[in-house]
């Protein structure tokens, strides 16, 4: 488990819901990999298909506007 994720025992994390969609949705920020900040950028290296990862309040706070990131396709961030 990297840092920027946590275990679902964890009392004090957040959930980031993760999707693949075909586009961004109107009004949704856009964000490309290379413009993520380190942390985000693992977490979206490391995105295996997962719905939804647990990850640490600073995570969390990377993905608080709820973007769609650029990677290899897009995926939409989404905290639940």
């Amino acid at each position: 488990m990297h840092s920027n994720t946590t275990s679902r025992t964890d009392g004090d994390g957040r959930t980031l819901r993760v999707r693949p969609t075909e586009s961004a949705p109107s009004g949704a920020p856009v964000r490309h990999f290379d413009e993520l900040p380190e942390p985000a950028q693992q977490l979206v290296a490391d995105y295996d298909g997962r719905a939804s990862v647990a990850v640490t309040p600073e995570t969390a706070a990377l993905f608080a506007d709820e973007p769609v990131v650029v990677f290899s396709e897009y995926l939409q961030f989404e905290l639940v």
